[in-house]
């Protein structure tokens, strides 16, 4: 699953600091006193803000901050949009994911944001959103198709 690693160390850290609000502003703090200016960091903030997609905030600040640092880009602003239509879908088979996280017969997720096969989502009526899963896995266990979510 390549990558997958990452983002459980990621959703990991954000929880561990009491959600992805308080990692942005922990690494909000972080950059500032590294000289980094608060216009770049709205760019990241913009897809954090959707769901709790903390990997979509720190992939719109590496994508779009050297281009546009004191707004959020028309493109970035698609990629939001793109995101707060997409559907639920429930569980047909129970599994197990890496992370810690069992997706159970009749559980819905939303997908937030896809990068290769590892889809950050949302589980629905869970407060410790969101959980990294691999895209491949949640075809086999859902109605979920990876290919109808833009990488």
């Amino acid at each position: 699953m390549g990558n997958m690693d990452d983002y459980i160390a990621l959703t990991t850290r954000a929880k561990a600091e009491g959600g992805p609000d308080a990692l942005i502003e922990l690494l909000l703090k972080q950059g500032e006193a590294k000289g980094v200016g608060k216009g770049a960091a709205v760019v990241g903030l913009g897809l954090a803000v959707l769901g709790g997609a903390i990997y979509g905030g720190k992939l719109l600040w590496d994508k779009y901050a050297p281009t546009q640092p004191n707004a959020v880009t028309d493109a970035a602003e698609t990629a939001i949009a793109k995101a707060q239509i997409q559907r639920w879908h429930t569980v047909t088979e129970t599994r197990d994911l890496p992370g810690g996280l069992t997706l159970a017969i009749g559980d819905r997720f939303k997908p937030l944001i896809r990068d290769g096969d590892v889809v950050m989502i949302e589980v629905a009526d869970r407060e410790d959103n969101p959980f990294p899963a691999s895209g491949v896995i949640l075809e086999e266990i859902s109605d979920f198709v990876l290919a109808d979510l833009p990488d």
